[in-house]
């Protein structure tokens, strides 16, 4: 049984706000800068060590070494993503603030 539409196949405020996306010019900013300093990222997961070790030590319920070692891992991803968020903000925000907002940062004393 083959059913025809009979309503018209726009989407609703709903569907609009569930299925499309329109990123603000500070997201697109924030991705762009990510995407093209994603080596930073790459490497702290190397110097990350020590605060990974520390976040993931006394968890519960870690049955082998090959389990501690992905959790240790999936720490230095978490640490080395949060460390790029955060300079991402503080490179791209200033300049966002000024061209959108016409904020400049106040001149140093």
């Amino acid at each position: 049984m083959s059913m025809l539409r009979d309503d018209d196949a726009t989407p609703n405020d709903l569907q609009r706000a569930l299925l499309e996306y329109d990123p603000t010019t500070l997201e697109t900013a924030l991705i762009e800068w990510t995407k093209e300093h994603w080596p930073m990222a790459a490497r702290a997961m190397v110097y990350n060590r020590a605060e990974a070790d520390k976040t993931v030590e006394g968890v519960p319920g870690i049955r082998n070494d090959d389990a501690r070692l992905a959790l240790e891992v999936a720490a230095r991803v978490a640490i080395s993503e949060r460390e790029l968020l955060c300079r991402g903000i503080a490179a791209v925000l200033p300049q966002w603030l000024e061209s959108t907002y016409g904020l400049t940062p106040k001149a140093k004393s």
